[in-house]
């Protein structure tokens, strides 16, 4: 009989999970490529609006800045005022403060037999504490904080810039401005509380001193 041979077919070997791994990815990245390729448009607009806000936050936060100098300046009652720019003004001796000196004191004001004011002593600094003269406006008022009753202000005071420039006080030495303040009220105490505040005529920068000065008679 003649032999027949039976021959069985070999079974197809299953994909491994690294071949399905690496087809996945490969499909994935086709279709990224292909997303990215269709959207690419939106993304930079999306990046050109990301870029654009933040530019506009910037710009607030400085116009912020602005408004709340401005605002400070309003309730001060001090708007800017046009002067040298920085660059100029930097090249010049300018006041960076003021002082009330020890020489403030009673005194007999206008010929009068009697005390009745202030002589009030003050010099304008620059850097490194000497003495520069320097105009502007100075409001001055003194305090008796030891009064029992009513206001302690015992006086305000404002001299005008031409008014400073004729008060200048360089004799023996002293280089400082001399304000005859007349009373308003008369002091009880000796411990006076001084207040000064000084506009640059200059720079429209503006500088306060405060001082407690124990008044005696000359």
């Amino acid at each position: 009989m003649p032999h027949y041979f039976l021959h069985r077919s070999m079974p197809t070997a299953a994909p491994t999970f690294a071949a399905l791994l690496g087809a996945l990815v490969l499909i994935l990245g086709v279709a990224g490529c292909a997303n990215y390729r269709q959207n690419a448009p939106l993304y930079k607009r999306n990046v050109a609006l990301q870029n654009q806000n933040a530019a506009l936050r910037r710009r607030l936060r400085r116009q912020q800045v602005a408004i709340a100098d401005l605002k400070a300046q309003l309730a001060a009652k001090t708007p800017r005022l046009s002067t040298l720019p920085p660059r100029r003004l930097g090249a010049l001796f300018t006041v960076s403060a003021i002082h009330i000196t020890s020489d403030t004191a009673v005194a007999h004001l206008h010929g009068s037999k009697s005390f009745n004011g202030f002589r009030v002593f003050v010099r304008t600094l620059m850097p490194g504490n000497l003495v520069l003269p320097a105009t502007g406006t100075f409001t001055i008022e003194a305090f008796d904080l030891g009064m029992a009753k009513g206001s302690p202000r015992l006086g305000r005071w404002v001299f005008t810039p031409p008014q400073t420039k004729k008060l200048w006080y360089g004799h023996f030495g002293l280089n400082e401005f001399c304000f005859n303040c007349p009373w308003k009220k008369t002091p009880v105490n000796h411990a006076i509380t001084f207040h000064v505040t000084f506009k640059d005529a200059l720079t429209g920068n503006i500088f306060t001193n405060q001082r407690v000065i124990k008044i005696t008679k000359r």
